[in-house]
């Protein structure tokens, strides 16, 4: 595993920039839960509405059974009024409304949770696998363990900007709770191989690349049938539970980066850095 590490890196690499530019040459679409506005839920088999309505004053979403419409203000009598014209049945089944002032204090709060999430995990793999005996400073598991999370989630990011510019997914507190959870599923995949690698070490007493190798054998399965089951978990739930797909589809996808991480990347990456 360890001599194909250059490419994993190079992945790595690509998988970052595609997160921070994505961003940027994409855009996000973010929640009214995150910038302020106004959102109603009509429940219409009525399909199309940017025939009806002005694009560049709604924001329409369509569902099975529903349309979603959000904008900064929202005449909800004059847009239920111009969808009875169409379909006399259509009613709001859903309201939501955030302050602008609101909405900006919890998207800060968000950001920065993700970061104290982050460096918290980092310190305490830091304690966890500290010692002074060690072939591999405690400070190091921590360091890899923080830049692979932040892989993680740029990667996630980057992934999710796609099936929000695609399907017009928004990017609310939902999705950070996800990249939360992806977080804490990918450490715990990560500190498995550490552990393991730490004990061989200390068995062996010496540090080389056939110890990481033997290491990754050992926690490979066990790492892949962990991740598998739980994407197949969430995977009739994807189709089943409509309002839950951007959440549940960021959840699946970076179980999978995390997955990948923690063998593929986090592992080499300690062994270079202990060198």
């Amino acid at each position: 595993m360890l001599k194909y590490r250059i490419y994993f890196y190079i992945l790595a690499i690509l998988l970052l920039l595609w997160g921070g530019i994505s961003v940027n040459l994409l855009g996000l679409n973010l929640g009214i839960d995150l910038k302020g506005g106004e959102m109603i839920e009509i429940q219409t088999n009525l399909k199309n509405l940017e025939n009806i309505f002005d694009k560049s004053k709604f924001k329409i979403r369509e569902t099975q059974n529903s349309i979603i419409i959000k904008a900064p203000n929202l005449d909800e009598n004059y847009i239920i009024s111009k969808i009875k014209q169409f379909d006399p049945n259509a009613k709001i089944i859903r309201k939501e409304e955030v302050s602008s002032v609101f909405s900006g204090e919890l998207a800060k709060k968000s950001y920065l949770a993700i970061i104290f999430v982050l460096m918290g995990i980092g310190t305490y793999i830091t304690i966890v696998f500290w010692g002074k005996k060690r072939l591999i400073p405690g400070y190091l598991f921590g360091l890899v363990t923080i830049l692979t999370l932040f892989h993680d989630v740029i990667g996630s990011l980057g992934l999710y900007t796609l099936f929000s510019h695609f399907f017009n997914y928004d990017l609310d507190i939902s999705i950070i709770i996800a990249f939360l959870v992806v977080a804490g599923f990918s450490v715990h995949d990560t500190i498995v191989v550490f552990d393991r690698i730490r004990e061989n070490l200390m068995k062996e007493g010496k540090l080389n690349q056939e110890i990481f190798e033997k290491s990754i054998k050992e926690t490979l399965t066990r790492s892949i049938n962990t991740s598998l089951s739980t994407i197949l978990s969430i995977l009739p739930l994807l189709f089943l539970i409509e309002f839950l797909r951007p959440f549940l589809l960021t959840l699946m996808v970076g179980i999978i980066i995390g997955t990948y991480s923690s063998i593929c990347l986090a592992a080499p990456l300690l062994y270079d850095l202990s060198k």
